[in-house]
């Protein structure tokens, strides 16, 4: 649904474009393309974020050196994300450079794909994966998402392995290129001082020639994970605990009360966790949060602390957690929620380019956007009664533990 305040067009070839002026001396522009890790069948895991990276490599007329130097012309911040769901190139400049910024971000969508680009860049992917492994914080999650999911996409590495990444030849990686990177998976979103017939000119004329391929998300049935695992390591100095629990998806009405209640426990600095577990010294951190995903979303939590002291973290954990199913959130404390996810919409909306994003998720998974003040006003108007009426739904009895902890002294 569009509403009064926004632009909006289908290009005959299926590619769509979005847009929402504002009165910002900016403007930035995104290309979003809906495939991401849950897409990727086991023998191309990571292709998607392998894409990313070669998309920085040149598209044939323009090297590698040539097109950042083109974004380096315009004053570009420019970057790109892979997620399990997305992946997005983004950008923001000064209004007279809009066109230019347009035309960079989608060349980005039709890399050169070279023999000699792949192969370079496996390399680096392979080194973040490394690098990725060596830090115990990622590598706890990574590998309680891939428990908690059970065969679900949603549990996939959005990197992949150093074995699907050794089979990633070029010939494959343009097979996923034009089966996911097709028109009709791709919206274009701008936000701030742009001029929408000159955006949508430019973006017609650059998208000449693609065409829609119809490729579809899979949505497996979800049966997630419960109860606890653990598993040492040699190379973990610090124990990280893990939590998961099913959530409302990001389509689900109940999406609000689900970041609000994950806020009255997870604050970083005012949550029930902070206060059960940081204030008191049994952990170094302790947060939870709200994933809304594509079908089904996650409570997830972490935390982290000597091992010594795992037990008694657990055991605070699973206590705050059931006497929060118990009581539910406080007045006050649903009160704060509300204010603290308002400001927080509220700061990152404040740049065309912390706006991007999320524009062109709602879109893709709801096909619906709203103006920031619209949605703090939905979340400031979320009654206390629909938080205690999803929690009596009980959604963190179905939660699974994942601990990664060192090894035992021998």
């Amino acid at each position: 649904m569009i509403r009064d305040g926004f632009d909006h067009v289908r290009l005959l070839n299926g590619l769509q474009v979005l847009g929402e002026p504002t009165p910002a001396r900016s403007v930035a522009v995104g290309a979003m393309v809906d495939t991401g890790a849950r897409d990727e069948a086991p023998e191309e895991a990571g292709v998607s974020h392998f894409l990313e990276h070669l998309a920085f490599k040149g598209d044939g007329t323009r090297d590698a050196i040539a097109l950042n130097r083109a974004f380096d012309a315009i004053g570009a911040r420019y970057n790109a994300f892979t997620s399990h769901e997305r992946t997005f190139y983004y950008g923001a400049v000064l209004p007279e450079s809009g066109g230019e910024l347009t035309d960079l971000v989608l060349s980005l969508l039709r890399p050169a794909l070279t023999l000699e680009d792949v192969d370079v860049e496996r390399q680096v992917v392979l080194e973040e994966i490394a690098m990725y492994h060596d830090r115990p914080a990622s590598r706890a999650f990574e590998q309680a998402a891939a428990r908690f999911y059970a065969g679900h996409p949603l549990g996939a590495s959005v990197l992949g392995t150093v074995e699907s990444l050794q089979g990633l030849t070029p010939e494959r990686v343009r097979a996923y290129h034009a089966r996911r990177y097709a028109a009709d998976k791709v919206v274009v979103v701008a936000t701030g001082a742009y001029d929408w017939d000159a955006l949508v000119a430019r973006v017609a004329r650059a998208s000449e020639g693609w065409s829609a391929r119809g490729a579809a998300r899979d949505y497996p049935p979800l049966a997630p994970r419960r109860g606890a695992e653990e598993v040492r390591a040699g190379d973990v100095a610090r124990a990280h605990l893990t939590y998961l629990a099913p959530a409302p998806s990001s389509q689900d009405p109940e999406r609000i009360t689900a970041a609000l209640l994950a806020r009255v426990l997870g604050d970083d600095d005012n949550g029930r966790l902070f206060w059960a577990l940081v204030e008191p010294g049994l952990v170094e951190d302790a947060s939870l949060w709200y994933d809304a995903a594509d079908g089904s979303g996650a409570f997830q939590a972490y935390a982290t602390t000597d091992d010594e002291a795992v037990d008694a973290v657990a055991e605070a954990f699973d206590e705050v957690l059931e006497r929060f199913e118990r009581e539910g959130p406080s007045e006050d404390e649903w009160a704060r929620a509300q204010r603290g996810l308002a400001t927080s919409l509220t700061l990152r909306a404040e740049t065309p380019m912390g706006r991007l994003a999320g524009l062109a998720d709602a879109w893709l998974d709801r096909g619906e956007v709203e103006s920031t003040a619209t949605t703090v006003a939905r979340v400031l108007a979320t009654p206390l009664a629909e938080g205690r009426a999803l929690l009596e739904t009980r959604p963190f009895a179905a939660r699974f533990r994942y601990a990664l902890r060192p090894e035992r002294a021998s």
